[in-house]
């Protein structure tokens, strides 16, 4: 398609998602309006309503509808009443089925939520603004193992190619986010696998002699996040550990609900997805945040469609937003600001965005 048109196909999945991606839909439909480019949107259900329906968490319809677009748009998966994984699954074979082998998961600290980071003052110092970029096609979330005879096995495995190219994603975005530091996290003392990520990492650094390099273990690193979470720029890590430490870093930004993340294949289709899960206990209240998706979008805008301007204004508009209104998650008893639900919270965030775009 022209540089200006691009396909999204559109999984909506479980119990707050299709709520959360409405908003998120709303955003796109903002930007195709009157930010020059034009979207195209497909339904791609996937998640634990398809399970109940075709007996498959990922129908075939779905996934060629995924690879006949430019990048995927997904809410959440799962439901209390159905076996464990097999909604997940979904997200996990779409990661592999595309080697969508970056999760990039932002966190930033907006002034406005201050007063929800659980940290004192002195460490949130100059502000938390970090890129965790985790490994995501390799690792223990490939379920090689099981269970079997009264035992049960996962297996960590790590390939030069694997390790090697999402460090070097890592070095690379901080180059081109003119950043000047990477972290890498591991377990390098008592892992094998980890001894081999913290080796690559040396490697790849050497090549990289203008940005600071530093390395933690992910029990240190997890201490470092809530001590001086301000030091933190780029952090690369596993899958498990990026999984694990992505969750700790969204709390001290106000609510998991804040948080956003793309799976990324740089060269091909990815998808872009807030990282918290289904919450089928909220599910139609109307409560959920909807920031996390449209974060989403914005990285979607920068990372597929290459128009970094768009995305900054999405971002612009979403701290604006935070000012005028705030969904229960982020609220406080003393912000002195209307309490939103989704929606409400959706269309503030697309007036402010209308109103950075027409400037």
């Amino acid at each position: 398609m022209p540089d200006n048109k691009f396909k999204i196909a559109v999984t909506k999945g479980d119990g707050i998602g299709p709520e959360v991606v409405d908003e998120g839909l709303k955003i796109l439909n903002v930007l195709g309006e009157y930010g020059g480019i034009e979207f195209e949107m497909t339904d791609a259900p996937a998640g634990g309503g398809m399970w109940k329906e075709y007996g498959a968490s990922l129908p075939d319809f779905s996934r060629e509808i995924m690879k006949q677009s430019d990048a995927i748009l997904f809410g959440a998966t799962g439901l209390p009443d159905l076996p464990v994984g097999v909604a997940e699954y979904a997200v996990l074979q779409i990661r592999q089925d595309f080697d969508q082998y970056v999760n990039l998961r932002p966190v930033k600290l907006f002034p406005a939520l201050y007063d929800k980071c659980p940290l004192k003052d002195e460490y949130i110092g100059t502000g938390i603004d970090i890129y965790t970029i985790r490994e995501n096609t390799e690792g223990l979330y490939v379920k090689i193992g099981g269970i079997k005879n009264d035992a049960a096995t996962n297996i960590m495995m790590y390939t030069r190619k694997g390790v090697e190219r999402i460090i070097r994603y890592a070095f690379d975005f901080a180059t081109r986010k003119d950043l000047s530091k990477v972290t890498s996290v591991d377990k390098a003392n008592i892992l094998a696998c980890s001894q081999f990520w913290a080796d690559i990492f040396a490697e790849v650094g050497a090549e990289y002699p203008a940005i600071e390099q530093d390395h933690f273990y992910i029990d240190s690193f997890c201490q470092w996040l809530i001590r001086k979470p301000y030091t933190l720029q780029v952090v690369v890590t596993d899958n498990l550990f990026g999984d694990i430490a992505s969750d700790e870093a969204a709390y001290l930004i106000g609510s998991l609900g804040m948080a956003a993340s793309g799976n990324i294949n740089p060269t091909g289709i990815s998808m872009y997805e807030p990282i918290h899960g289904s919450a089928p206990d909220i599910a139609g209240q109307g409560i959920a945040n909807p920031i996390g998706t449209v974060l989403s979008v914005k990285l979607l805008l920068e990372e597929t469609c290459h128009r970094s301007e768009l995305g900054e204004a999405v971002e612009q508009a979403v701290e604006a937003s935070l000012a005028k209104g705030r969904t229960p998650d982020i609220q406080t008893s003393v912000s002195g600001l209307p309490t939103c639900n989704t929606g409400e919270m959706g269309d503030i965030i697309v007036e402010e965005l209308k109103n950075i775009l027409h400037a």
